[in-house]
């Protein structure tokens, strides 16, 4: 029988978690963009360049590229928040699950790789009473990393 690596089952439950607990009352364009300037200020603060984006509704609201980034994370970018909106958990959330179920976007799901991708750093964003109406996206540093960066920005956005 196949066993999935407890580390991972652990890791699924908190991002599990976090889509729980990371869940807005409002949003509108005006807590886009504070949102967005606190996750750059998040990022200029570890020292990383990303490109930053928050879509509400299939409308893009607030789209950043730090200094030290590169036009091809806004491929990445939408290529994530695709697989946000299929599935309907975080991008990373779905890599994990994903590969410790052997599946593959394209095998299993009928997902073009050019249009979906594996990838950590976006976020579905949820308000409460309605579901997912959005995305809250990251693109620029390694999977985790931008899915760490985007879940505690958030977490310390909602604390405030």
């Amino acid at each position: 029988m196949n066993s999935i690596d407890p580390e991972i089952t652990a890791r699924l439950e908190l991002m599990q978690q976090e889509e729980q607990e990371l869940v807005w009352d409002t949003f509108n364009s005006e807590t886009a963009l504070q949102l967005g300037l606190h996750l750059t200020q998040e990022a200029d603060h570890r020292s990383q360049a990303v490109t930053i984006e928050i879509t509400l509704r299939g409308h893009r609201l607030f789209l950043h590229a730090m200094e030290g980034t590169h036009p091809d994370n806004e491929n990445w970018i939408r290529r994530k928040n695709n697989v946000v909106n299929y599935f309907g958990s975080s991008s990373w959330h779905t890599a994990l699950r994903l590969r410790s179920e052997n599946k593959t976007l394209e095998k299993d799901f009928d997902l073009s790789e050019s249009d979906y991708v594996l990838a950590g750093g976006a976020f579905p964003l949820i308000l409460k009473g309605e579901g997912q109406v959005g995305t809250i996206t990251i693109s620029g540093l390694p999977d985790e990393e931008d899915h760490d960066l985007v879940t505690s920005g958030i977490r310390s956005f909602l604390e405030h």
